[in-house]
């Protein structure tokens, strides 16, 4: 699965960017980054991405922008929302810690089967 699931990382910090694009990519993901909401709104609302991860870094309004003009053509793309010590499946339940197996497992799953997903809370 995770060889054809194009993700879009899109955050702020390149450093932290950086290593979650190295993290999804050795996990057979292809990445593809976002500095700035305009550019990460084109590529969400195209069919470039099947996933869209957002960093910490990008201020909560511009989150809400974002998550709005996706779910605006894009209704049920899978968003993930990387907060300092967990992630957040937008509009749906928090998540597990964000260690890189298990947001790379995460995402499998989300990627995988997206109406049906429920992180394990117990982890």
């Amino acid at each position: 699965m995770a060889e054809n699931t194009r993700i879009l990382s899109v955050g702020h910090d390149h450093h932290l960017l950086a290593l979650r694009t190295i993290v999804l990519e050795r996990a057979g993901f292809e990445v593809i980054e976002a500095f700035c909401v305009s550019d990460a709104l084109r590529l969400a609302q195209s069919d470039a991405v099947d996933l869209v991860v957002m960093c910490h870094s990008v201020p909560r309004a511009e989150q809400k922008l974002l998550l709005a003009g996706i779910r605006n053509r894009r209704r049920l793309m899978p968003v993930l929302s990387v907060i300092a010590h967990d992630f957040v499946m937008l509009a749906d339940s928090a998540g597990p810690s964000v260690a890189p197996k298990l947001l790379v497992d995460a995402l499998r799953q989300a990627a995988t089967n997206y109406s049906s997903y429920r992180p394990n809370l117990a982890a």
